[in-house]
């Protein structure tokens, strides 16, 4: 998992800020990553449930022992006094312990298994000279690439609704949230979602006024070196 960061800056030292983008899936690539996470919620929801079984058995027979040893033993209960909170987080910690060795292994064989859906295509978008570069991905893969003159990024972009239009693709660009894939009903907590992590802004409106700047800043600086062509 990649963590994208649109709030770094590194073009004050390269010229340039590169920009990370999410892209939200389509309506038929929503419904297909719902549909697969509904069914593995239904595949993995008893052995959660045994998972919690076992987890509360921990703590209930740590309770237990614990009593026991404080009747045979009244001294025991100086030492419980002083290290009872210790031993509460070590049997939590235990019991967090069993499920991750329980969930996360079926976790993964049932994405094998059952053919996790591909993950949102990413964005990336860079100011050059000349207009604006972007790559198209999905994961590490390149699906298109090319540079847009600087009139021709301006009429792509639809702020309003933050989408761009590339390669004939409309793109809305948005995280992918358990919210944005999955019907009311099914937007639980733990249901599968795409490991998307940006920080800094994914706002088209932000962007493009970030990039009018570094336009009028390219400008000034052919302008200035223009003035000392001029002025030896």
């Amino acid at each position: 998992m990649e963590i994208y960061d649109n709030a770094d800056s590194s073009y004050k030292t390269a010229g340039a800020e590169t920009y990370y983008l999410p892209v939200l899936y389509t309506e038929d690539e929503r419904s297909s990553y719902a549909a697969w996470g509904i069914k593995k919620e239904k595949q993995l929801m008893p052995f959660a449930i045994v998972t919690i079984i076992i987890d509360a058995f921990v703590l209930c027979a740590t309770v237990v022992y614990l009593f026991a040893v404080q009747r045979q033993t009244p001294a025991f209960s100086v030492w419980l006094s002083c290290w009872g909170g210790v031993v509460g987080d070590v049997s939590y910690g235990m019991a967090l312990v069993l499920t991750v060795l329980i969930l996360k292994p079926l976790d993964w064989l049932f994405d094998k298994i059952m053919h996790r859906p591909e993950q949102p295509k990413m964005l990336q978008v860079t100011p050059k000279e000349t207009g604006v570069s972007y790559l198209i991905l999905r994961g590490t893969t390149v699906l298109a690439q090319g540079l847009l003159p600087w009139n021709a990024w301006e009429a792509a972009l639809t702020v309003e609704t933050n989408e761009i239009l590339l390669e004939g693709q409309r793109l809305r660009i948005g995280s992918n949230t358990i919210a944005s894939i999955y019907p009311p009903e099914k937007q639980k907590p733990w249901m599968d979602h795409p490991a998307e992590q940006i920080t800094g802004t994914i706002s088209l409106a932000h962007i493009r006024k970030n990039m009018q700047g570094y336009r009028a800043s390219l400008e000034e600086q052919k302008r200035e070196a223009e003035w000392r062509r001029q002025n030896p």
